[in-house]
């Protein structure tokens, strides 16, 4: 995963990636919805066939443990949401989806495997 470029939504350089901006504007969403909160920031990292997305999450004390009742909230929510919006911003399949959290530092990790495009001899 050398080859992964890490790109920053509130960084405003000039050429930075249309996909990865989108991607993370998307997440932010996607994790707003999940969360009930705006994240910190949002890292995208694109490689060949791969997205990793690091959400910092804001430092506030989070809700009681209930589950929600919309479907869309809870984890598995998430992840199908998540994976809809890689899916269409990348114009590819997503066919693995690995979610990984620290909670001690506020991090959430999604890394997407996306299909390989078919190639046509």
């Amino acid at each position: 995963m050398s080859d992964l470029q890490e790109r920053r939504v509130d960084d405003q350089e000039p050429g930075v990636d249309a996909a990865s901006d989108e991607i993370a504007r998307s997440l932010g969403t996607v994790w707003q919805r999940f969360s009930g909160q705006r994240p910190e920031s949002t890292k995208v990292q694109m490689g060949e066939d791969v997205v990793k997305c690091v959400i910092q999450e804001r430092h506030e004390p989070e809700p009681d443990d209930e589950q929600p009742d919309d479907p869309r909230l809870s984890p598995a929510g998430l992840k199908q949401s998540a994976t809809a919006a890689i899916a269409r911003i990348t114009g590819r399949k997503v066919v693995a989806f690995i979610a990984k959290r620290d909670k001690s530092a506020q991090v959430s990790t999604q890394t997407f495997l996306l299909d390989r495009p078919r190639q046509r001899f």
